[in-house]
């Protein structure tokens, strides 16, 4: 038995992710993290990445409103996981202002 940290380091999909007009008329690089931390009860047990990447790639042309909708239901499914003790997701677009590199909302849970 082990507590184990999962890190997905900024995957990224195209979508309308937005309130403004020119965020729902257009598709947008969206970068998406996560810190899972999982406990594991053996040696043949593991968390399956390829499960939350996957539902990641979903979102990929959906439009979606804020930031923090899509912050919630990607944390609500990696808690769905029994084994999860924690998790952080952290959402950035980083297209959006020319002077910034990204702007981006962290959720935790």
């Amino acid at each position: 038995m082990a507590d184990y940290q999962i890190v997905l380091d900024e995957q990224e999909i195209t979508m309308f992710l937005g309130i403004h007009a020119f965020e729902k008329e257009t598709m947008q690089r969206v970068l998406i993290s996560a810190t899972i931390d999982v406990f594991l009860t053996d040696d043949s047990d593991f968390y399956d990445y390829d499960a939350l990447t996957d539902f990641i790639r979903g979102f990929a042309g959906k439009q979606i409103e804020t930031q923090e909708e899509l912050l919630r239901l990607i944390h609500g499914f990696i808690v769905e996981d029994r084994r999860v003790r924690h998790a952080v997701v952290h959402t950035k677009k980083p297209d959006i202002y020319p002077d910034t590199r990204s702007i981006g909302v962290r959720y935790s849970g």
